[in-house]
Order: C-alpha cells, then structure tokens, then sequence
C-alpha cells in the first residue's frame, strides 16, 4: 500500500483561507479510494482547537533544531476524521495568532522562520510517529522548503529514515511565492551552497517557491492550462525561466470539488432543494434571494452573482469598468467577497449609485455564498488568471451558468456556448478570451441572448449539473504519478 503524507497549512474543516484548503481537506478521502494509505500534517492553530474534532495529544515538548543557537519546541496533536489521520505541530509562538499569514496589513514578518519551523518540524514528526512515507506531497510555497531539506538530507546521508521517500510540489498559485531576506539561511542553517541561480536565490533573496520547483522530483499545478501559461513570462512571476528546465517534470492535475459538500439535491443552507430533472427549487431559491437582497418579486429578471476575493486577479478592475454598461441591462447584480481596499472602495460606491440593481457584501458568509450559487442565474469569474478554480465548478453543479475568461482551469472546465449546436455538444458556459471590460460586456450579452430562451436555458443548466468533476477521477492521476515514482 502506497503511503503519502500531505503538507500543509490549511486543510477543510480545520483552517481555511481558501481553495487550497478544499483540495487538502477533499483529495485525500479520493486517494484512499484507490488503496493508499494517507495522512496530513497541518499547523495547530489555536482556533483549530477551539472545535470539538477530539484531539489527542500523541507528543510533546518536541525540539526542532533551527540553528547551531536556537532551538524551537512543538507538540504533536492528532485526530481521525473521516478515516484520516490528521496531525498537527503545536507551538503558541508561531501558530497562536488571529490569522494563517498575516493581518489585513500585511503578511507577518516572520513568516520566513514560522514556515521554516514548520517544514523542519513535519520530517522531525514523520520520524516520532515513525511514518516512512513512499510520497511526501508539499502544497505551495509554505511547505516548499521540505523539498529542500530531503535533498541536503539525501546528498548527505545523514538519516536513512527518508531514502525511500520521493517528494511531489503543487502549485496553487505561483504569484505567492514567499521571497525572503536570504540571512534566512543562516536562521534556518542551510547550507549556503543553495544560493545560487539554479538554486533558492531569487533577485539577491531566497526564494521558497523556486526551492520546491527545483528540488521536488515532480512539480504539478491545479490544471492543464495553467501548467503551461506558467511557462511564460506573463504568468512565470520569474521563475518561468526555471519551470521551462523542470518542463518535463511539470503536469497540471485539475482540481476536483467534493459532491458530499457541494450539491443542491442535499444542500441543507439553500432555501429549496433541487436537482438536474427538476428546476422548480432552483426558482425558489431565486425568489427568496431577489426578495431577501432588492425586496422585490419579479424573478424574469436574471440574477449575476459572485462570490470571490476581490482583487485584480479576480478580473474586479474589468467588471468595475463594464459596470455603468452592465446597469443599462434589466438585470441583478449580487457580489459576495473581500479583498484590496481600492476595489472595495469603487464596489461600496458603485453600490450607492445603483442600490435597486446591485448588492453588495463585502465580509463572508458561507450561507450567502450558497443562496448565490442556488438563486443566481449567471455566475461572474472575469479573472485574468485561475490556476483552478472551484466558484465555476460549484455554479455548475447549481445549474448557475458562469460567464468565465479563457484562462487556466477556466479554460479546461467550461465548454464555450457561441451557438445552440454548442448546447447540444455539452455546452455549459460562456467564455471570453481578451482581457478588456468590453469583450466581458459582449459575453455576458451572449448570455443574456440565451437566457431569455427558457427551453436552450435549461438545457445549458442541465449541461452544467450533470458535468463530473469529482475528486476521483483527480486522485487516479495523482496516484499514477506517485506511482511512477515508486
């Protein structure tokens, strides 16, 4: 049986900032299906403990060496949920704090040495538990240093516990990349051999997202397109130079959403069950949201929503530019999220000036986000880039059609709508591919055209509800990949 250890520092139910913690809390329950035996390692938050999931302490007063003068200590908490085992490195200086990375201020200074304690502090709990882990899989930039300490370990044969273990990084999102002053090496003793141009250095610091991608043996991403768009200098972040040598090492696995989770036959937070045979729940739920947001009855008008962190990635600077043309339209807008200051500053405004037409929400709720999903009719993801994407794969399944930009996961998961021969190829969504404010103007009018033809709309609907995107079929390609490792 395969043994994997999945590094982290977020994971679904335990601490969550975004869809990375989906894929660690979803992937893996898929991977165990296919006879492998996984378990996870997270940060212990103090918050994570505030949550009744029957913690046991299993060690403590663990010393991590940092450097030849400083030490760190941690405890090790675990607990099984769902048939996994998910362990946890407890330590009050590093993880007893309001938020994962920093406030909304700005990252913390020392993130540096907290996610180096961190990744130090994974291979010291794998050797107390004694897991000899076949794979260690390491999710972003935070845990990307693993990659790193494995091979000092290796190359200096100092410990046979990790010779049989092979290292796989996943790129969520390469634009977070966690650049470092590079005295960062003496704080974490590392071996200043690893600065250099085909090492960590990075522009004069150290780079922990280029330590995963050089020294992992296998690098994927959260999808196909996005595992080639990275390549180029528009989305590489500078480190597509580095990428383009590891190309043959380099695939995109598309993330999966879990249908235990996501699912409006079962939804218990929507205000009507429904599914792809019958839409009349989803047009209560329509009515409900109209009625809770605008206080008004008509439901013919069609409903856009969005639920996303707010930021220029997000494509918000296109919809604020299309927005005046897009309030000409009979239509509902509803945006759910937070994010950079200056987007929020323009949405609250925008929001004075058309109160009747557009709601805005500028916190989170997660049964807002799920009343927007079942009673919107249009779901709004203009991003200039998505390495994945789960907000157009869960407003699928909710028959809420996505209006998308051609990029990344977006670009493997929705089949463009341009003609009604497109609906009867599966087509579930509408896509544009420049990014201007004018061509995602034009995409939603090409939905808009649809959408008043009930008898095409809901067949687009139903396309979308029945589309597969579980984690299952994800977790094979991961565990051929792993297996060819082995």
């Amino acid at each position: 049986m395969l043994k994997t250890v999945i590094c982290s520092t977020e994971g679904v139910p335990f601490a969550k900032t975004g869809g990375l913690a989906d894929v660690v809390g979803a992937l893996p329950f898929s991977l165990k299906k296919f006879d492998m035996e996984i378990i996870v390692i997270l940060p212990g938050y103090n918050f994570t403990f505030s949550k009744n999931y029957n913690f046991e302490k299993i060690a403590q007063n663990i010393a991590v060496i940092m450097n030849k003068n400083y030490k760190e200590y941690f405890d090790i908490f675990k607990t099984n949920y769902n048939g996994i085992d998910f362990y946890f490195v407890k330590n009050e200086k590093f993880f007893n704090r309001e938020y994962l990375y920093g406030t909304p201020e700005g990252d913390y200074d020392d993130n540096n040495i907290r996610f180096g304690f961190f990744s130090k502090a994974i291979l010291k709990l794998l050797k107390i538990i004694k897991y000899k882990a076949d794979i260690i899989h390491l999710h972003d930039y935070h845990v990307a240093m693993i990659s790193v300490l494995i091979n000092e370990i290796k190359t200096k044969k100092t410990d046979s516990f990790f010779d049989n273990s092979h290292t796989i990084f996943t790129i969520h999102n390469l634009a977070y990349q966690g650049i470092y002053d590079k005295k960062t090496l003496d704080l974490l003793e590392i071996d200043k051999k690893y600065f250099n141009i085909e090492g960590l250095e990075f522009y004069g610091k150290i780079n922990y997202m280029k330590g995963g991608i050089v020294y992992s043996e296998k690098i994927t991403t959260v999808s196909p397109t996005y595992s080639k768009e990275i390549l180029t200098s528009e989305f590489g972040y500078g480190l597509d130079g580095i990428l383009r040598t590891r190309q043959k090492d380099l695939s995109g696995i598309i993330n999966g959403i879990d249908y235990n989770i996501w699912n409006p036959e079962m939804d218990k937070l929507i205000r009507n069950n429904y599914n792809s045979n019958n839409f009349s729940g989803k047009q209560k739920c329509k009515k409900f949201l109209v009625k809770d947001l605008f206080n008004a009855n008509d439901i013919t008008k069609p409903v856009f929503g969005m639920v996303s962190r707010l930021s220029n990635q997000k494509g918000i600077d296109l919809l604020i530019k299309a927005f005046d043309s897009l309030m000409l339209e009979d239509l509902y807008i509803i945006i759910l999220g937070t994010g950079d200051e200056k987007y929020l500053t323009v949405l609250k405004e925008l929001n004075k000036k058309y109160s009747k037409q557009f709601y805005l929400d500028t916190g989170f709720s997660e049964k807002l986000a799920r009343e927007i999903y079942s009673g919107a009719d249009i779901f709004l993801m203009p991003s200039y880039y998505e390495p994945c994407g789960l907000g157009q794969l869960i407003s699928l399944k909710y028959g809420t059609i996505p209006v998308v930009r051609d990029t990344g996961g977006l670009k493997d998961t929705i089949i463009n709508i341009d003609s009604e021969a497109d609906i009867k190829n599966g087509g579930q969504g509408f896509k544009f591919s420049n990014y201007e404010f004018k061509e995602l103007i034009k995409a939603v009018n090409r939905a808009l055209g649809f959408y008043y033809n009930k008898k095409l709309w809901e067949k687009i609907m139903k396309n979308g509800m029945i589309c597969n995107y579980s984690w299952d079929s994800s977790a094979k390609k991961y565990r051929e990949l792993f297996v060819s490792l082995i």
